[in-house]
Order: structure tokens, then sequence, then C-alpha cells
């Protein structure tokens, strides 16, 4: 019969966790409360139980509160009580998320008065109250990204969520710190070190631990990020172009007049803008910060060129969309390495083209910068490292 049930209890769980305010305090969406719950007898602190369900529900309830102690009550119970309490207490410690993640052990002593029996039940936690209270709930691994993303934006060292979504693993945390870090490098200033646990009963919820270390206390950090945004925000003053592409292109020269790449430079905003020395991850995403300050639609890909790690841009112009390579465009200029398509890319480069758009758009670098164009306004003087042809004099 239990096997029967399990299905049906994995679901009642889930909507009675869903609606403990005491637990879960903060939620991304919004959830149904299963309202059969245990019924509680005249005995004050007594839970009437009368089925396997509702044992386990009246356990688990116990762990939502953090409370360490209950008795239950088996008045007209149907199945063997001995055999259903000691299912139910592994059940619970062992095959949920947040039993997996807050609970040492139970234990239960079971007396039988007169015609009856009841049992009081003891919890054992390995986590205090406080870190269950701080459990945040979200529906799909999409709440899950969003509270990451808000984490990073706040310069927050930790993050503890319950999800219900099956396919959430270490792998995938990780990759929603990556996603959240790219799509705004300055929330944060520093790509952070994510440390993962994910805590699973074999259900379909999921408890993620995250601990996120940037290297640097978050004063350092803010520091760190009032200098990259008067940079940023100086390089953009460059950025004047009505033609979004255009935009796109100074925004490129503005960067390679800033910085140089190196492939043993650090791989941060900071090395980008201020040491002007970075590798290939810290130019593509001090792009992507000065085309958010110019307006520019831009994403950091994260890749391989040549069987090596690599990172480039890909920017969207009028619903189309190209990749952009600022680090080789500083040694190569930008004919071959700016408004790229797919299929200019295939060979040497390599990057999972269902995580990026495509990128098939009708411009080029030599028509944008064909010479019929009109002047364009103020742009920062060439670097020597950019050749005179890639200038934003002849650019314009």
């Amino acid at each position: 019969m239990k096997k029967a049930l399990t299905a049906a209890l994995a679901a009642l769980m889930a909507l009675s966790l869903a609606g403990c305010a005491s637990v879960f305090s903060k939620t991304y969406f919004s959830h149904s409360q299963y309202e059969s719950l245990p019924r509680e007898t005249s005995a004050a602190g007594t839970v009437e139980v009368d089925n396997y369900i509702e044992l386990t529900l009246a356990i688990n309830n116990l762990v939502t509160e953090h409370a360490e102690s209950a008795v239950l009550h088996f008045g007209s119970y149907e199945g063997e009580i001995a055999d259903d309490l000691a299912a139910a207490c592994r059940e619970v410690s062992t095959e949920t998320a947040l039993g997996a993640y807050a609970v040492d052990y139970i234990s239960y002593d079971l007396d039988r008065i007169v015609a009856y029996y009841e049992a009081e039940v003891f919890v054992y936690y390995k986590r205090t109250a406080e870190e269950l209270e701080s459990i945040v709930s979200v529906n799909t691994a999409a709440g899950l990204y969003e509270a990451i993303r808000e984490t990073l934006a706040s310069m927050g060292e930790r993050l503890v969520a319950m999800v219900g979504a099956s396919d959430v693993d270490e792998g995938a945390v990780r990759g929603y710190v990556d996603e959240a870090y790219f799509s705004d490098p300055l929330a944060c200033v520093e790509r952070p070190e994510a440390r993962v646990n994910v805590y699973t009963g074999g259900g379909f919820q999921r408890i993620v631990e995250l601990e996120l270390d940037y290297g640097a206390s978050e004063s350092a950090l803010s520091s760190r990020r009032a200098v990259i945004e008067n940079t940023v925000s100086r390089l953009a003053g460059y950025v004047s172009a009505e033609d979004a592409a255009f935009r796109a292109l100074q925004c490129a020269v503005a960067l390679a007049n800033e910085c140089s790449f190196s492939e043993d430079a650090p791989g941060t905003l900071w090395s980008a803008l201020i040491e002007g020395r970075a590798d290939s991850e810290g130019v593509a995403t001090a792009f992507k910060a000065i085309c958010d300050a110019g307006e520019v639609e831009c994403l950091v890909v994260e890749g391989r060129f040549e069987r090596a790690e690599h990172y480039w841009n890909i920017i969207t112009v009028d619903g189309e969309s190209y990749h952009c390579d600022i680090s080789r465009a500083m040694s190569l200029g930008f004919a071959n390495t700016f408004l790229v398509s797919d299929s200019q890319m295939w060979g040497s480069y390599w990057w999972d083209d269902q995580d990026y758009p495509e990128c098939d758009g009708p411009l080029t670098y030599a028509s944008l910068t064909a010479p019929e164009r009109p002047p364009e306004t103020e742009t920062p003087p060439p670097a020597e490292s950019v050749p005179p042809s890639e200038s934003p004099e002849a650019a314009a």
C-alpha cells in the first residue's frame, strides 16, 4: 500500500511545504497550500493520524517548523502502526530534500494506551531554525536563476533555495552563476567561485546550497566597482553614433585603445579596464559592460578557439545577431573579427549554439565602414595597437 501511495504522498508533501511561511518566508513564485493536513485532537500538542499519508505529513511538518518533538495519536489508524511509523521516519529523513538537508536522524517511542496507540516523535537536526528560515522557495529552474542573479547583484555570499525542478544539479547551478555574472559583470565586479551542494531524497524537489567567494571583501569590491564604473562611463562617452552597429564598433575601438590582449593576463574587468591588460574573458566582459552603457545589446560567449578556452561576444542589431571577438581584433584588426556570422566562425571556434542566438545577419565590417557612410561624431584617439585602418576616424 505504501508503494501505491508514494507519488501522491510526494505531491502532498510538496504542497504542504509550499504553504509553510515559517520555513520559506521568501518566494519567487506563488504556491497553493494543501489543506488536508493531519488533524489535531483535543489534547494540546497531539496530532491525530489515520493513515500513512497523514503520518508522513505530520512528521514532515515537524521538520518544516523545526520542532523537536510531537505526540501522534493513532485512534482509528488504517495499517500496521509500528511498521509504518518506522518507514515514515526513514522516508522524511532520507527521501525528502528538506530531510536530507536539515535532519540528522528521527527517533520515536510508541506506546499502547488501552484501546489506541500514541507515539512521541523526536527530530534531531544538523541545521538551525535560522538556517531553515533563510531558505527561499522557487517553482522552476528559471526561478532559481533569478534568485542567484539577485544574490550576485547584492554581492551575497550564500543562498539556500528549494526548487521544484528534478533536472537541477551542481553543474546547472554553476552554469546559472556564470550566466548571471556575464549578464551584468558590473554587478559584482569579480566572477565568483561557486561551491554547490544539492540535496534530494529522490523526488522532484531539490535544496540547493550555494556559497560564493568573490576573492575580496564587499567593501573592496564596492570600491573597485566605483572605479570601473567611472572608466566605463568615460569610454561610453565616445559612443555617439545613431546606428547601433556603429555604436558597437565605437565601443570596441574605445576598449582596444584602453586595453591589450594577453593570454596569461587576468580575466577580470579590473585587469581589462584599469590595468589595461586582460585575457579573452576580461576583454569580453569589459566589451559587454561598455556595450551596456552604450545601449548595444550584447552577450558574452563562453567557448573555444582552436581547442583552447576562449571568450568573445555576440551583439544584436535590428533583430540580427553577429559575433565579435575583440581580443583577437586587438592584434588582427576588425576586418575578420567584427560582425562575423556562424558559418565564418565554425572551424576555428566552438560554442554551444543552443545557448546563444543564431548569427547570420547581412552586415559585415566592410559594409559598415564603407567610404560612403556619413561621418560620425567624436570618437577616442586610436591606440598604437589598433591598425590605422581600424581607427575611429577611418571607421567613420
